[in-house]
């Protein structure tokens, strides 16, 4: 039976790179809904609502400033990442991202889909340029970044890679940031895409289930999937 899965669209390179020969339906959704959690929310239990003639869903998501909070499963169960959002799938492991957090809480993670799309930090400083010029564009991004000290560029080995490194170090040069790279893994993006969905790194939700913001915070659901 053809598997269904719901994912943004930053990790939409990396995530059909592992799907080749398997029998995937994709829906992507644009990064900029990420601004708007509770709308991201309501346009995902639509979808979910809408589905027919799947047994398993996956929501490529994490919980993303609480937009997967309370979405309801349909006749099929719903996995989901056991992750706040979609940095620790790029980076292999919640524990990779634990140690990279731990080198400098003030980082500013991009990827070729963060640097790609509509809702970019590049696309939004030219939003804001054309409106309100560079001075007033210099002090807004500068205020609402203050707190971050790099950015951190997370490879991934899909075409095209170089120009995607070059906006992000344009992002680094627009906030007068320090630009870093490293590199990622897709073991957790594999695991997305061909399972296992194992308790330690999924939520796993049967039919007509609940996802408690809370199963986020720990490594085990009350539920018992077969």
């Amino acid at each position: 039976m053809t598997l269904k899965i719901i994912a943004c669209e930053v990790m939409k390179e990396e995530l059909l790179a592992v799907a080749s020969g398997r029998k995937i339906e994709f829906e992507f959704l644009p990064q900029g809904r990420h601004n708007y959690p509770e709308k991201l929310g309501l346009e995902l239990q639509s979808i979910l609502d809408s589905l027919t003639g799947y047994s398993q869903v996956v929501l490529a998501f994490g919980l993303c400033g609480g937009a997967a909070k309370n979405l309801r499963a349909g006749d099929f169960t719903l996995r989901i990442p056991r992750v706040h959002d979609c940095i620790p799938l790029l980076l292999g492991s919640q524990a990779s991202f634990e140690k990279h957090r731990l080198e400098e809480t003030g980082t500013l993670y991009t990827s070729c889909g963060w640097t790609n799309s509509e809702g970019s930090i590049v696309a939004e400083y030219n939003r804001t340029y054309e409106k309100y010029g560079k001075k007033k564009t210099t002090r807004v991004f500068a205020l609402m970044y203050s707190s971050y000290k790099r950015v951190l560029f997370i490879r991934t080995g899909i075409p095209n890679e170089e120009k995607y490194l070059q906006r992000s170090r344009e992002i680094g040069q627009l906030l007068k940031l320090d630009h870093q790279i490293t590199q990622g893994n897709s073991a957790y993006i594999y695991k997305l895409v061909n399972g296992p969905w194992d308790e330690e790194d999924f939520i796993n939700i049967p039919p007509h289930g609940v996802i408690n913001e809370s199963y986020f915070m720990v490594k085990s659901t009350p539920f018992a999937l077969e």
